[in-house]
C-alpha cells in the first residue's frame, strides 16, 4: 500500500524516523483499527525501540491525531493547488473537476493514511474526533464554495441541496479506496465519471422510483 511522500534522505535522521513512525502507525491503524493497535507494535513496525517512539510522540492519542490531521491537510492542500493551477478564468465546473481528481489522487497516493483515517476517526477518543471534525469542516467549507460557484454558473440546478451533494460526493470518492481490483479505474477516469454525473445527470421521476423499488446493490466499502 502506498503511503505519504518519503522524507528526503537529506532530511535529519529524527525527521526520517518520525515519518517512519507515522507510516507504521498508518499501516497498523488501517489494518487493525484504533483499539487493536498499541505503541509497541507501531515501534516494531517502524524498526525502533518503544522507548525511542516517545521521543517523537508522547502518546498513542497524539500519534492518532497526527495521522488523521496529515491525511486531511494533504488532501486540502492538494485540492487548493490543483484548483489554483487552473487560473482565475477557469470555469466553476473545471475547478470542481480538478478538486475531485485531486481528492482522489490524495486518497490513492496516501494509501494507508486514507484507509486509517476512514477507519479510526469514529473509534478515536472524543478530543481527537473533535479536532478532526474541525479539520474536516474547513475542508468541507472549501468544497461548499466550489459547489456554490458551480450552481451560480448553472452547472448545477438551483434547487439542489448542496450539503447533501457534498456528502454524497465524499462518500463516493472515499469509497473508491476499498473497491475490488476489478473495479479500479484511474483517478482521471473516476473524476470524469463523477463530474458528468453531478453536472449532467437528471433522471426522471419514473426512473428514480424504479431505483427505489429495486433491490439495493451490495456495498463495496
Amino acid at each position: 500500500m502506498v503511503n505519504a511522500p518519503a522524507v528526503p534522505m537529506t532530511a535529519k535522521k529524527s525527521d526520517r524516523t518520525r515519518q517512519a513512525v507515522l507510516d507504521a502507525a498508518a499501516r497498523l491503524f488501517a489494518r487493525k483499527g484504533y483499539a487493536g493497535t498499541n505503541l509497541a507494535e507501531i515501534a516494531a513496525e517502524a524498526g525502533i525501540q518503544t522507548g525511542s517512539l516517545y521521543y517523537h510522540f508522547e502518546s498513542k492519542d497524539e500519534l492518532v491525531g497526527e495521522v488523521l490531521r496529515f491525511g486531511t491537510a494533504h488532501s486540502h492542500e492538494h485540492a487548493r493547488s490543483a484548483v489554483a493551477a487552473l487560473g482565475a478564468r477557469a470555469s466553476a465546473v473545471a475547478r470542481l473537476r480538478a478538486a475531485i481528481e485531486s481528492h482522489l489522487d490524495s486518497l490513492h497516493h496516501l494509501g494507508d493514511y486514507a484507509l486509517a483515517g476512514l477507519r479510526i476517526v469514529e473509534q478515536a477518543p472524543q478530543p481527537i474526533r473533535r479536532n478532526q471534525y474541525a479539520n474536516q469542516r474547513r475542508y468541507g467549507e472549501y468544497w461548499q464554495t466550489l459547489l456554490e460557484n458551480a450552481q451560480a454558473e448553472s452547472a448545477l440546478p438551483a434547487g439542489v441541496d448542496l450539503l447533501a451533494l457534498r456528502l454524497f460526493l465524499f462518500d463516493a470518492m472515499n469509497g473508491t479506496v476499498t473497491w475490488p481490483a476489478s473495479a479500479r479505474r484511474s483517478t482521471a477516469e473516476l473524476a470524469n465519471t463523477l463530474i458528468r454525473v453531478v453536472t449532467h445527470s437528471t433522471p426522471s421521476r419514473r426512473r428514480r422510483g424504479e431505483r427505489l423499488r429495486g433491490k439495493a446493490a451490495p456495498g463495496l466499502g
